[in-house]
């Protein structure tokens, strides 16, 4: 009797190991597979987020450069060419706006949380709000305010997106840029790298003579 209840004990120690070894094993997989899903996760929406900020960034450019052609004040007046010329970049930045920047807009609002997406839309609205000024050729004081606004907004998205990614702390903005920038202040300075040599090393003095001197005495004859 003793030896058959040692030989249950000793079956049932070894399913018992089994059945733990394989629960141990299939929770270590799903962890794997878990901790896969989240770096994929991270990687799409890095990429995601870097392609709406790249082309937010080019469009914030190209409608700068655009609203150049607009006049300063209103003495000033646009030509018929240059009229044409803004009608026509005009098109293909709203060609833009339309069929690059709004896919990609959607790809973020699937990837991103609530507040993330909702800034990303303010953005894409802000590049269209600020044509308004270029569309009606106004003057250029009355757009650039819009402009900054758009950019100032993009700094935003940025650092949101950033957060989101996991680097929690905040890039600073563009428009703060103070000092010695870009160069840091805990580097050598310019100065430092100037060297200083004696000017008969860098050139040779050459003796000249004064083209008086040389000039002979006129004789009294």
């Amino acid at each position: 009797m003793p030896s058959i209840l040692t030989g249950a004990f000793a079956l049932g120690g070894g399913l018992g190991g089994v059945l733990l070894t394989g629960w141990i094993t299939r929770r270590n997989e799903k962890r794997r597979l878990v901790s896969e899903d989240a770096r994929r996760w991270l990687a799409d929406r890095r990429r995601i987020y870097a392609s709406y900020l790249v082309l937010a960034h080019s469009m914030l450019r190209e409608i700068d450069r655009v609203a150049t052609r607009l006049p300063y004040d209103e003495r000033a007046q646009i030509s018929e060419d240059e009229a044409a010329e803004i009608y026509e970049d005009l098109v293909e930045y709203f060609q833009r706006w339309e069929d690059e920047l709004q896919p990609i807009l959607l790809e973020v609002e699937l990837m991103a949380t609530p507040a993330v997406a909702d800034i990303a839309d303010r953005v894409s609205g802000a590049l269209m709000e600020i044509t308004v000024e270029v569309e009606r050729r106004g003057k250029f004081v009355d757009y650039y305010p819009g402009w900054f606004q758009a950019k100032d907004l993009l700094e935003v998205l940025h650092n949101a997106m950033r957060v989101e990614l996991g680097l929690s702390e905040a890039l600073l903005l563009t428009d703060h840029r103070e000092g010695n920038w870009p160069w840091l202040d805990s580097r050598p300075s310019r100065e430092s790298y100037v060297q200083h040599h004696p000017r008969s090393e860098l050139s040779p003095q050459v003796e000249t003579r004064d083209p008086i001197d040389d000039q002979q005495p006129v004789s009294g004859d």
